[in-house]
């Protein structure tokens, strides 16, 4: 529980430190809440349950990305009654930009994650880095970014550690039409005494409007750990399928 309500700090400490960059009120936020659920009965007796908050602002010469998702399924056996956890997980993130120029910028990241399931009782990690935009228009961006990161990590059967990593990553906003969007995020943050321990994660959501404010959406996930916590696998994928909410 306390490495939970680390979590939860570092990312309202960052928000907050990010909103409090600039002297003005804070307002014309783009925010989007999206619940996903699937059940099963008869045979299998399944739930999984999920929802994510994102939230993006752009003025001046000032961007600010901040989010949190969690998810939770279980399993119940016909036969005996019992009931397995399936999936447990919650994340949360806050990013600043400051543009230095059209294209170029510099980025402030604080990300926390915990995962039941694949043992990962905690794991933050603090970015500054530099980045740029190949593409930058109304329609499309397409950003890449690079720098050092300090990732703070508690793994099942490993214990905690603090190292240092290089962290790559890749962004993609297109919005396809008036009714569709596409987002994207690539990351990947090797272990600078060694490349072949790294954590690599891959987001993409297809969203498509029913009304102005509400969309259907569909998010593929990929988190991977290449030395996982003992006694799980490396590799960690999610299809959720909701509804979204802009307001």
């Amino acid at each position: 529980m306390k490495k939970f309500n680390l979590i939860q700090s570092i990312a309202f400490v960052a928000s907050s430190v990010a909103t409090l960059l600039v002297a003005e009120e804070p307002k014309g936020w783009q925010t989007t809440a999206t619940v996903n659920a699937a059940v099963a009965k008869g045979n299998s007796d399944t739930l999984l349950m999920g929802a994510a908050l994102k939230t993006l602002r752009k003025w001046d010469k000032n961007e600010v990305n901040l989010g949190a998702d969690a998810t939770y399924g279980n399993n119940r056996s016909n036969g005996t009654g019992n009931q397995i956890t399936t999936a447990q997980n919650f994340g949360a993130l806050a990013q600043y930009n400051r543009l230095l120029t059209d294209r170029w910028y510099l980025s402030a990241l604080v990300d926390g994650r915990t995962d039941r399931i694949a043992g990962i009782k905690h794991r933050v990690t603090l970015a500054p880095s530099a980045g740029y935009y190949v593409v930058k228009n109304e329609k499309i961006s397409l950003s890449f970014e690079a720098g050092p990161a300090l990732i703070f990590e508690n793994l099942a059967g490993t214990g905690s550690t603090t190292y240092l990593s290089l962290r790559l990553a890749e962004n993609f906003r297109w919005k396809i039409n008036e009714q569709a969007s596409l987002q994207q995020k690539l990351e990947y943050l090797p272990r600078v005494s060694s490349f072949e321990d790294y954590v690599a994660n891959f987001d993409l959501t297809l969203s498509t409007k029913i009304t102005e404010k509400l969309s259907a959406n569909i998010t593929f996930q990929d988190f991977y750990r290449s030395v996982p916590a003992i006694g799980r696998k490396e590799n960690d994928l999610r299809l959720l399928a909701g509804l979204g909410y802009t307001f």
